[in-house]
């Protein structure tokens, strides 16, 4: 099994609830990173302290893989693991300028999730994936928010950093190890 055969697997199971547009930005995610919601340092910095300021904090992981190097760190964690805002903010900027991602391989990995889905990994069926798949495709392969589903079940508040960008400074043993209910 490759790496995103793996993610794949491990997100159907944590996110059962997920649908085709939540899979497809996980593999956006890993391929191209988040930096598409950078206008400036700035503005991000506006936008992730309003996001921090409006999720409560809890002691949950605070980071899960993407792929590729790729992590979501979680911001309704950051106090629970001693990370600042501030510091997530640079680790996202820091990400953003350090990944651009190729095509070719976000095709390979939305192949790998057609696949995945016919052996009837995910809660929706081979259709409904071939059907948005198609009109994705028509758009020009966008970055893409989650659909309003997952948004209800799993409340996302993360940003997407390289684990490499990090400086060392992500805590050990603070990422997701086994799926999470949909009740977070």
């Amino acid at each position: 099994m490759n790496e995103t055969d793996r993610i794949l697997r491990l997100h159907a199971a944590r996110y059962p609830l997920m649908e085709p547009r939540d899979a497809v930005k996980l593999l956006y995610q890993s391929e191209f990173g988040g930096g598409h919601l950078i206008q400036s340092r700035d503005a991000a910095r506006i936008r992730l302290l309003a996001e921090y300021r409006s999720v409560s904090q809890d002691a949950s992981p605070l980071w899960e893989e993407l792929g590729g190097g790729m992590l979501r760190v979680h911001l309704r964690a950051l106090d629970a693991h001693g990370v600042a805002p501030e510091t997530l903010l640079d680790w996202f900027c820091a990400s953003a300028a350090a990944v651009h991602g190729c095509r070719e391989s976000f095709l390979a990995k939305l192949g790998q999730l057609s696949a995945l889905t016919e052996e009837g990994r995910f809660s929706f069926d081979a259709a409904a994936l071939e059907t948005y798949l198609c009109a994705y495709a028509g758009e020009g392969y966008p970055p893409v928010s989650h659909s309003e589903a997952y948004c209800r079940a799993y409340a996302p508040a993360y940003r997407v950093v390289r684990r490499d960008c990090c400086g060392g400074l992500l805590p050990d043993g603070g990422g997701f190890s086994a799926p999470a209910s949909p009740e977070r």
